[in-house]
């Protein structure tokens, strides 16, 4: 509905998808930020899984850390 609108608006979109947004997010810290991205790199690299989301909110200077 969304594309649709935009297209009809004359606006051509870059990209359109089904997403997950979380409702509710849970703060990580470091130690497990590090967690949560191991796990989320195993799933990505599994050739089965096509997108792979979470609720962990992360701050951007742990995820620099941790990189």
């Amino acid at each position: 509905a969304v594309r649709e609108a935009l297209e009809a608006a004359g606006i051509e979109p870059d990209s359109a998808e089904i997403t997950m947004i979380p409702e509710s997010t849970v703060a990580c810290d470091e130690k497990t930020a590090e967690k949560v991205m191991r796990l989320v790199d195993a799933f990505e690299e599994h050739d089965d899984v096509q997108k792979v989301y979470t609720n962990a909110d992360i701050p951007d200077e742990v995820l620099e850390r941790i990189g």
